[in-house]
Order: C-alpha cells, then sequence, then structure tokens
C-alpha cells in the first residue's frame, strides 16, 4: 500500500461513529445489490482505527479500483 500515516489516538466514541459509518455505508451498498470488495473492506477498517486518513482511503480505493476516467 503506497499511503502511510501515523495511526492517530482516537477515543471510543470516535471509533464507534467511524463503525457506524462504516456500517451504514456497506449496508446501503448490499441493499442495492453490490458488494465493496475485501480490500476496499481493510481500508475502511484501517480508518476506523485512525490508521488512514478519509483521503488516504479515498486514494487507496481510487489506485484499486481505477477506471479509464480516473486516466
Amino acid at each position: 500500500m503506497a499511503t502511510q500515516t501515523k495511526t492517530t489516538q482516537l477515543s471510543d466514541t470516535e471509533c464507534l461513529r467511524r463503525q457506524q459509518i462504516i456500517d451504514e455505508a456497506r449496508t446501503s451498498t448490499e441493499l442495492e445489490g453490490g458488494r465493496s470488495s475485501d480490500e476496499v473492506h481493510a481500508l475502511q477498517d484501517r480508518w476506523v482505527r485512525g490508521e488512514l486518513t478519509w483521503q488516504e482511503v479515498g486514494a487507496e480505493v481510487r489506485r484499486l479500483h481505477s477506471s479509464s476516467a480516473d486516466r
């Protein structure tokens, strides 16, 4: 993985808030008939733990799943 940052110490409340955001996003995607890749799930989990910023998650998702529009 190209992007690495120092883990940010998050409060339990912030971790729970982030987990709820991810759970809701995954549920919404599944209700629409989709599913994020295991790699994207791993990136999301790292964001929940404070290991990546949301911008880093986005950059890695674009790298993993680039489209012709990204080129």
